[in-house]
């Protein structure tokens, strides 16, 4: 467990309201092996369960002023990271029945609603290419290697010489940064 830098939990949420980002990395580095084996629990799926954890301490961030008074912490966190995690696997039920309808639909599909979707995709690629562009070099490598190269937060570890937590940070760090630039938070 981290030395602690704040007098309590509620200290700490006190700060995080106050933009203090030393909080959140506190109550990431407090609770986020208990929340990763929460997840685990929830799906078997490790790689949706690290996003996901990703995501609860993003959104922690993002929401940090909306934040009521929390009493207790890691029940709080759980409860963020059960919503992530069950919106993921909506999102995945969706997508696939969305796959099962386009493959029917992209048959009946005319040229112009091709076009547009060739446009919007268009302006994503290069919202996404400018976003990336301001990303430092390790967390562009992290991101390449993760979203474009597949490979596992262990498999970047090792590839670039860097401990595993690192990489988890560089990626937390580097998606929050994304997220900020594309104006989805």
């Amino acid at each position: 467990m981290p030395e602690c830098m704040f007098h309590n939990d509620a200290a700490c949420w006190r700060e995080l309201k106050e933009g203090n980002p030393d909080a959140l990395g506190y109550l990431y580095d407090t609770y986020i092996d208990r929340l990763f084996s929460t997840a685990i629990k929830m799906t078997d799926n490790r790689e949706l369960a690290k996003d996901a954890l990703q995501e609860v301490f993003i959104e922690i961030w993002h929401y940090r002023n909306s934040i009521g008074d929390v009493n207790y912490s890691y029940s709080y966190l759980a409860k963020v990271l059960k919503s992530i995690i069950l919106k993921k696997i909506k999102a995945k039920i969706v997508i696939s029945a969305l796959a099962d309808s386009d493959q029917r639909a992209d048959e009946e599909k005319n040229i112009e609603e091709a076009l547009v979707l060739s446009d919007i995709a268009r302006e994503q690629t290069s919202m996404l290419n400018n976003a990336l562009s301001n990303l430092t070099s390790r967390q562009k490598q992290v991101v390449k290697l993760r979203f474009f190269e597949g490979l596992t937060y262990e498999q970047i570890a090792a590839k670039l010489s860097m401990n595993y937590q690192s990489v988890n940070n560089l990626a937390f760090r580097a998606m929050l940064n994304l997220r900020k630039q594309m104006n989805l938070s």
